[in-house]
């Protein structure tokens, strides 16, 4: 019997520790840095990821009634967090924060929370032997958020999306593809995105990355200037000026939902930046992005973000 047990707790012991090297064959990889809401982490794992992110707003932006002075900038607050169920399907918490916005012009100083938004994920294809996963991510976004920072219009809006992740050599190639669907198509835009990663283990600690964002509308919201038309600046109406009078759809923050933001269907931002992994439970990320597209199309003039990734393991 103390044989047989003894030969039980052996398989046992090898087939976990078999298990936890398996999983581990991912953890030279690295989580993408910008595009936090969208792009992700192909690999299930449990964490929790501050962010903080100073973003410049154009100088002008393009309106119905011309280009309209802005400039300014926002600072943002948030916490991701996700929860390994295995080592192919997890919980993962992926906006939420809160926003300080600072116009120099037009509008008025505001700030407020962010929407949440929350789902599953699970891998699809799960190929360590290869470097590669597959993951299908689906998401709904709530309307929790404040009204001053352009949050909470609408019903709310479902994100399915796939990630992937391939290594080769050194090299990491990772990205996302999906879908904004709003539950109200009148009060949020329909948009298409993708998303590209690429970064280079220079050391075990050094990771220089290069990111490129994609965000394509598909369908308009109808959200138009209030009827207290442009007197409604400086009223709880702001959001709703915005988003009629805008002829583009904001960022990946804000889905303006305006009934112009199909005018300019498109923006691509360029992020440059790395990651540095302290150790086995820590990494931490920082880019500078910029629009590839006409800044005043949008309200992203640049950005700098950072964040930090604790990695739990059990």
């Amino acid at each position: 019997m103390f044989k047989e047990g003894v030969s039980v707790g052996l398989g046992v012991g090898l087939a976990l520790l078999a298990s936890s090297a398996v999983a581990g064959q991912f953890d030279q990889y690295v989580m993408p840095v910008s595009n936090p809401i969208y792009d992700g982490d192909a690999r299930n794992v449990t964490m929790v990821r501050p962010i903080y992110l100073r973003q410049n707003l154009p100088d002008k932006v393009d309106t119905i009634v011309g280009k309209v002075p802005v400039g300014g900038y926002v600072n943002g607050f948030a916490l991701q967090a996700s929860y390994a169920i295995n080592e192919r399907m997890s919980i993962v918490a992926v906006k939420d924060g809160y926003v300080d916005c600072n116009p120099d012009h037009t509008l008025n100083d505001h700030n407020g929370w962010a929407d949440i938004a929350a789902g599953l994920q699970y891998s699809f294809l799960y190929m360590p032997e290869q470097d590669f996963i597959l993951t299908g991510r689906l998401v709904y976004e709530s309307t929790t958020g404040s009204d001053q920072v352009f949050q909470g219009n609408g019903d709310g809006n479902i994100n399915p999306s796939i990630l992937f992740l391939k290594g080769f050599n050194g090299f990491q190639f990772s990205g996302a593809l999906g879908l904004v669907l709003p539950v109200d198509n009148d009060e949020e835009n329909t948009l298409f995105y993708d998303s590209w990663h690429v970064s280079y283990a220079v050391t075990p600690w050094f990771h220089p990355l290069v990111e490129l964002n994609h965000f394509h509308v598909l369908s308009a919201g109808d959200r138009d200037v209030p009827k207290a038309g442009l007197g409604a600046i400086g009223t709880h109406q702001e959001d709703d000026l915005v988003a009629g009078i805008a002829k583009f759809n904001g960022c990946d923050i804000i889905n303006l939902g305006g009934k112009h933001s199909d005018d300019n269907r498109d923006m691509v931002t360029m992020a440059l930046g790395a990651r540095f992994k302290v150790n086995q439970w820590v990494d931490l990320g920082a880019v500078y992005e910029f629009p590839l597209t006409d800044d005043s199309k949008g309200l992203l003039q640049d950005r700098l973000m950072v964040d930090a990734m604790f990695t739990l393991r059990f």
